[in-house]
């Protein structure tokens, strides 16, 4: 025993011990101190307007209501509520609501708090907590004494999350997107051969060197086929390294004209060459082509190439576009090996021609398909309506690029992205998903380009949905419903999208008159029945709901709805029944049923446990 009292390291604790005792004694009698002022005071009292939370928008909004009482806040004391929402392993800390001496009315009253309240919703917070400890701190000396949380509200409401835009869980079929657009029927009956005449840099003169080969050989395979020409149609264009845009594609288109009228009875053309109309086509300055050579453009990779198209789709001048995409690094190979190809003008000939019936359309589509074609088996128009009753992506795919290659025209741009949307939404990799977005959304720009359309407007907005992007989306939406309004088939199909949209806007009622002009498809009418169940109008819910059942009898979504206005009414005989229903035909709904707060009253029951088990 002598021995320990006697090692060195003991003797100095030993020695400090009693200054050790006296610091902590001070900590204690001022922890109590400031303790004992809710002895006195009393404890605040903390409540918000709704328990559970709701979730509005894309955030979670209540109002804070507080009473401090008299004593807590002082000259010497400051009082700090730290609200936070707890969920999973993890808490979010919320804004801090400090209440000091200049809160005062008086002094030694009380403090009434009343504070407006929101927070970012994410994925899995349905099952959390709001809750709230104080903070009471003296200013002089620091010393603070923290109160345990107590629960505000438990769990979120998320119902809005549940309206259909064209997403998908793990487990359900997945949802075809977006809008193709279709040739007219009377332009189904002309034939166009299509072909480019290439000129010398910054030059509009006739050049025969060979690079005119192909089009000398196309324009006698025309003349030889003995059929009328109704129209000859003409762009001119010029690349963005060469002077004056606008004078020399018009040069350009010019000259062609005169050649041709020359050139085509030399080919061997019967008929009367001034009988055929020419029309000239001009875009001043035209980015459309400069785009397609720059995504088919292999040597550079999507981020660069993004730094283009950020240029080109942006307000400057074409001339300061021009020097812009000069300044970047890239340049030089792109201009040196593309550029050549935008020196031109395009040239497509409309014969007068019986169309062709679908098997035989059908039978030569397969040659694109299987690479077997030379690229001239069908006219554009005949692509347009092979793609039509193709219903393979990779096979709707190759013919739409097929008929970009023969010329870009709006619908090909238009539908090729809509094959791309379809595509992203099968692919598992983020990234590629994304990278496939992007694209789509290149070309439903170049589509508009061409011809503004309502179906390249909705499908933009269907891009940003897919992205998440719910602002952007409602403006495309918006443009397609204004360009779409003397076309009420099409009209109607966007109102679904656009109602969709105003439920997660948070404007129900809107929502509710929107999806009333939607087609009556399982995915409108469930997304009507949500609008009125979130307009609180549950009557006209459940209609809307038995409606989509009915609509089609696979779809959960409908049965869940059902299940919702059945808690509602407290009918726990449907409640169960359609839980059922719905958990069976998806499993997002069964793990989503598990922690819907919607359904909070019904959790410790054995039957709504069993329901959807």
């Amino acid at each position: 025993m002598n021995i320990l009292i006697n090692h060195p390291k003991l003797k100095q604790f030993m020695n400090y011990c009693p200054k050790f005792l006296i610091a902590c004694l001070i900590v204690v009698l001022g922890s109590c101190s400031t303790r004992n002022l809710f002895d006195t005071a009393g404890a605040p009292k903390v409540t918000v307007d709704k328990n559970p939370l709701v979730l509005h928008k894309d955030s979670v909004l209540f109002t804070l209501r507080a009473t401090i009482p008299a004593g807590l806040v002082s000259e010497k004391n400051t009082y700090t509520l730290l609200p936070e929402y707890q969920y999973g392993e993890g808490a979010l800390p919320l804004e801090e609501i400090e209440v000091d001496a200049s809160d005062l009315a008086a002094s030694g009253t009380s403090v009434e708090i009343i504070e407006k309240m929101s927070f970012p919703y994410l994925e899995g917070m349905d099952r959390g907590e709001l809750r709230v400890k104080g903070l009471l701190e003296e200013v002089e000396s620091g010393k603070s004494f923290t109160t345990p949380y107590i629960q505000l509200a438990e769990g979120i409401v998320s119902t809005p999350k549940l309206v259909r835009v064209g997403q998908f869980a793990p487990g359900e079929s997945i949802p075809e997107v977006g809008a193709y657009m279709a040739y007219d029927e009377a332009f189904l009956n002309m034939a166009a051969y299509e072909s480019a005449y290439y000129f010398s840099k910054n030059s509009a003169q006739i050049n025969p060197s060979e690079s005119n080969d192909a089009f000398k050989e196309e324009l006698e395979s025309v003349a030889a086929k003995g059929e009328p020409i109704n129209t000859i149609l003409i762009q001119g264009m010029a690349s963005p390294d060469e002077s004056s845009y606008i004078k020399l594609s018009s040069q350009r288109a010019q000259a062609i004209e005169s050649y041709l009228k020359d050139q085509l009875k030399k080919a061997g053309y019967q008929g009367n060459v001034n009988a055929i109309t020419f029309e000239m086509s001009q875009k001043e300055p035209d980015w459309l082509l400069f785009r397609h050579l720059l995504r088919t453009f292999n040597k550079i990779d999507m981020t660069e190439k993004d730094k283009y198209f950020d240029i080109i789709y942006g307000d400057a001048s074409y001339e300061e576009k021009v020097n812009a995409i000069k300044e970047l690094p890239s340049y030089k190979i792109f201009s040196r090996d593309k550029f050549d190809q935008m020196q031109l003008a395009q040239v497509a000939f409309m014969m007068a021609k019986d169309r062709r019936p679908d098997p035989e359309i059908s039978g030569l589509a397969n040659l694109y398909i299987n690479g077997t074609a030379q690229g001239d088996e069908l006219t554009e128009a005949e692509l347009a309506r092979a793609a039509e009753f193709n219903p393979g992506l990779k096979e709707k795919q190759i013919l739409y690029e097929a008929m970009i290659s023969k010329h870009g025209s709006a619908l090909a741009y238009n539908n090729l992205g809509v094959v791309y949307l379809n595509q992203a939404h099968r692919m598992i990799k983020v990234s590629d998903k994304n990278n496939k977005v992007t694209e789509a959304m290149n070309l439903f720009r170049m589509s508009n380009d061409i011809n503004e359309s309502a179906a390249a407007r909705h499908n933009m907005g269907q891009a940003y949905l897919m992205r998440e992007d719910y602002g952007a989306a409602y403006i495309e939406i918006s443009e397609a419903s204004a360009l779409s309004k003397d076309n009420p088939e099409f009209n109607s199909f966007n109102e679904g999208k656009r109602g969709a949209i105003d439920i997660i806007r948070g404007d129900y009622k809107l929502a509710t008159l929107r999806l009333k002009e939607a087609p009556e498809t399982a995915t409108n009418l469930f997304n009507k029945g949500l609008a009125f169940y979130l307009a609180e109008e549950y009557a006209q819910a459940a209609v809307a709901f038995e409606e989509s059942a009915l609509s089609n009898m696979e779809f959960g979504y409908a049965f869940y709805g059902l299940a919702l206005v059945a808690a509602q009414n407290r009918d726990e005989e449907r409640l169960y029944e359609n839980l059922q229903k719905a958990v069976q035909r998806s499993p997002y709904l069964k793990r989503r049923a598990a922690t819907d707060m919607e359904f909070k009253d019904y959790f410790q029951e054995a039957e709504y446990r069993e329901a959807i088990r």
